[in-house]
């Protein structure tokens, strides 16, 4: 085997997927939302028992390679780098890419900085007033310690000069968006032509940006000393080759597995919410990196929990940013809550001065609707003309988005109540703007299924038992499905069964030739049901379908023969009008015994 063929021997499709994807049992598979795509109803499928995947809504479908080219953007060389690091494969006959190579060493860079940082605030002196900063915020030492909270030096060029000392080149620092180039710029008064780069974070507490794995491909610097100097409080670092801030969530890494056990996040702004909730109790904890959170965040959230409990310190409903972030939990079928923060500034200070109100306040979070219908109203006058009309504006192209039908109309009559108004008035005027977003991956339905879809459904739910059931080969012929692929592989698995004694699915699809192997994968991912892979119920449902293929089929047939008789009888030819006619009797015949 060559090193991609070991490397996905040992990959398992689940676990990686599931590092994305919020992954549910669906009978022998796994199903969830579709990070491909937005929708509510799931329809992207996992096989374990093939390693493949595939959106039943979008058509995305392959392996473990295939999907983390999709989702990660990455090329096959580099997905190959990826999981054969995590399988524990040392690659042979590929070098690596020269893309993979440098984002290798921008990594490298970030994780030696933080080790840097991480080592000036915990050991050396020059860290002792961030060290007292923590203390009178109230961050205990083993708390900041979990988050890898470090400090970053005044001075010009400290962490040049200790990255320049453990063997990396300027230029690469750079790329890793820790130095800046001077640009013959002038500082303090003094021209440092002679000097290329300079620190881009100068005494500030660091605050490592890891993705969900742990790995470290950014910083967040927060000011300590002068305040009062024309700086910002807070920076990050720029976008490099392995940043992205709208890519990752802070905190993540370390409270993913307690969001997963409690499906809900409990979403933030700053790194300091995250650290101070944390230490409260609230693990389940989670920062945007400010109030305009992207679609990518959103897929984040959507793959490891349903519920988001909301807690910004700005107000969601008069922000737009926060709004559309809004709208994009629920396209993605989160139920999401907004958290009242009550007389405090932010979470920080409530964490710090009443964990356990903060922990109230998380559980009776109200309802995002409610939320904005109760922000319009304190913003205007629901008794005015003119108020109405403000409240109005703002609420009712909100209301327009709900995905659910019935939720829907609960806060339209909701909205008719509080500005007064006929709730009709209200519901045509919601009609004009509402969008409407088609559901997809429903659960199949016979009744609904054309021929082509049926044939496929029979053959997904044939192989999905232990046992090959041979007698469905005495009512079925490869020339009864319409279908190329299903009558194909019909002939095969019939020929097969003739000359052998294995009586499993899975033997029998060991031999399966290539050319059946994608259809084969995409069958196996056809919702079945859990219920139908009780034997008894499965084979009364393969019996009722094959029934139904063999009704169409000889139905199929007589149309044909019809025609064919037709012509005959055109052409004077009575033989043929007489052979036909008896092969006509003798389906009908059939037909009425089906």
């Amino acid at each position: 085997m060559d090193d991609a063929e070991i490397v996905k021997s040992k990959v398992d499709i689940v676990e990686v997927i599931s590092s994305y994807v919020l992954l549910k049992k669906a009978g022998r598979n796994l199903s969830g939302l579709c990070p491909f795509h937005s929708e509510k109803t799931p329809s992207f499928m996992v096989s374990p028992d093939r390693q493949v995947f595939k959106c039943f809504g979008c058509g995305e479908g392959g392996d473990a390679f295939t999907f983390l080219e999709k989702v990660e953007g990455w090329t096959f060389p580099e997905v190959l780098e990826e999981l054969a690091k995590r399988v524990g494969v040392k690659l042979k006959s590929y070098g690596g890419s020269e893309h993979g190579k440098q984002k290798d060493k921008l990594l490298l860079i970030n994780a030696t900085a933080s080790k840097f940082y991480s080592y000036l605030l915990n050991k050396h002196k020059l860290g002792e007033k961030a060290r007292e900063y923590l203390k009178s915020r109230g961050i205990k030492e083993e708390i900041w310690k979990k988050f890898d909270v470090g400090y970053a030096p005044a001075g010009w060029d400290n962490t040049l000069h200790a990255l320049l000392k453990r063997g990396f080149s300027a230029p690469d620092i750079s790329a890793a968006g820790l130095i800046i180039s001077r640009s013959n710029r002038s500082y303090a008064g003094q021209s440092r032509k002679d000097v290329g780069f300079y620190d881009r974070f100068r005494d500030r507490l660091m605050f490592p940006l890891k993705d969900q794995r742990g790995v470290v491909v950014g910083f967040a610097g927060r000011l300590i000393g002068q305040e009062a100097k024309q700086e910002p409080k807070y920076i990050n670092s720029p976008e490099t080759p392995i940043f992205n801030k709208g890519s990752l969530l802070f905190g993540l890494d370390l409270t993913k597995e307690s969001i997963r056990a409690g499906n809900e996040a409990v979403l933030v702004e700053g790194e300091f919410d995250v650290i101070s909730a944390y230490q409260a109790g609230i693990t389940n904890i989670v920062a945007t990196k400010g109030t305009a959170f992207g679609e990518k965040q959103v897929g984040l959230l959507s793959r490891i929990c349903e519920n988001v409990a909301v807690c910004f310190d700005s107000d969601l409903a008069g922000d737009k940013a926060s709004r559309r972030g809004i709208e994009m939990l629920d396209e993605v079928g989160l139920t999401v809550k907004v958290v009242s923060l009550g007389k405090f500034k932010d979470p920080d200070e409530f964490s710090r001065q009443d964990p356990d109100g903060f922990k109230k306040a998380i559980k009776k979070a109200s309802n995002i609707y409610d939320y904005f219908i109760e922000s319009a109203i304190s913003r205007f006058d629901s008794g005015s003309a003119d108020g109405k009309k403000k409240i109005g504006r703002e609420l009712m192209p909100i209301i327009a988005k709900i995905s659910d039908d019935l939720v829907r109309a609960h806060y339209i009559s909701k909205l008719a109540r509080v500005l007064d108004l006929d709730v009709n008035l209200i519901s045509e005027a919601i009609a004009k703007r509402q969008v409407n977003i088609p559901e997809a991956g429903e659960k199949v339905s016979v009744q609904t299924l054309d021929n082509l879809e049926i044939e496929k459904y029979f053959l997904a739910l044939f192989i999905a038992g232990e046992n090959i059931e041979k007698s469905f080969f005495e009512v079925l012929e490869s020339d009864d499905f319409l279908d190329k692929s299903s009558s194909e592989l019909w002939s095969w698995l019939h020929d097969i069964m003739r000359n052998s004694r294995t009586q499993t699915v899975r033997k029998v699809l060991e031999n399966l030739p290539t050319r059946h192997k994608l259809f084969v994968d995409n069958l196996y991912l056809i919702d079945v049901g859990s219920e139908l892979l009780d034997r008894d119920i499965r084979l009364e449902e393969l019996r009722k379908i094959a029934l139904r293929i063999k009704e169409k089929s000889l139905k199929a047939k007589l149309v044909t023969i019809s025609e064919k008789i037709r012509q005959a009888e055109k052409s004077g030819d009575s033989k043929k009008v007489q052979l036909l006619s008896g092969q006509f009797s003798k389906i009908s015949a059939g037909l009425k015994k089906e």
